[in-house]
């Protein structure tokens, strides 16, 4: 099902799978797509998408028993800055991948870092820390 018209989410299909942009608050981007795994395991799926697409990201720490729908796979939390951007926020991603008979399913969110508080999020702290991850 897809979050209906007017609900903050510009969502885009593609041949390889779905992009929903979030349009309020602070934005952000999740991507939910496949690709060949040619034979690489999740771990090394994470890795490529790191440094393809981006390259000066720094991991923060890794999401233990991370999972795409009942396939055990690997992920990343990861802190960027894009080059040429100015903004008062730092950005963060969350990679997970999953490979199941040669397939990579991966999973990518976007968008501005910002710690949760009690001013800021559903009030409890977040290992997330970006408002697409609510």
């Amino acid at each position: 099902a897809y979050p209906p018209a007017g609900s903050g989410y510009d969502v885009s299909t593609g041949p390889d799978g779905v992009t929903a942009k979030y349009t309020m608050g602070d934005g952000g981007v999740l991507r939910l797509f496949g690709q060949p795994a040619y034979g690489r395991m999740a771990r090394r799926v994470v890795a490529d998408i790191i440094a393809k697409q981006f390259p000066n990201a720094t991991v923060a720490y890794d999401l233990p028993n991370a999972m795409i729908g009942y396939q055990l796979g690997y992920g990343v939390v990861a802190n960027f800055q894009r080059p040429g951007l100015s903004t008062r926020f730092d950005l963060r991603v969350v990679i997970i991948a999953a490979v199941k008979n040669d397939l990579a399913l991966v999973a990518v969110a976007a968008g501005p870092f910002r710690r949760f508080s009690q001013d800021f999020g559903p009030g409890p702290p977040s290992s997330a820390n970006m408002e697409l991850a609510m």
